[in-house]
């Protein structure tokens, strides 16, 4: 099990802007980590664990009104995992919804404007 604390206060030192970038990251892991076969999906669902954590952590530094809804739709899949897992087409949706959020989050962080 990931040392959480750990992972939090690292998080934490990072700029607003390397913070949106890791939980880009974080959700574009998830949905590879859950599309890669039954047997990963344990390390999916700690992936999952991990982008609730960040969208937390970035909702407590300032309300980021778009992350509300993302904040929503993770939590109703963590609750809904078991099931989720279980159904093909329920895990394509969640795992298309973790690959658009990552692209928008990703945009919202302005990493790419400095790659130009």
């Amino acid at each position: 099990m990931p040392d959480w604390t750990s992972i939090e206060k690292s998080f934490l030192r990072i700029s607003r802007q390397r913070q949106l970038g890791e939980l880009a990251s974080s959700l574009s892991r998830f949905k590879s980590w859950a599309l890669a076969g039954e047997a990963n999906r344990e390390v999916a669902s700690v992936v999952l664990d991990e982008s609730i954590l960040y969208v937390s952590l970035l909702q407590k530094e300032s309300s980021i009104p778009e992350l509300s809804e993302l904040q929503r739709q993770l939590l109703q899949a963590r609750q809904n995992w078991l099931t989720i897992t279980s159904n093909e087409a329920e895990l394509l949706k969640v795992t298309e919804m973790s690959a658009t959020w990552s692209e928008k989050v990703l945009d919202m962080s302005g990493l790419l404007e400095l790659v130009k």
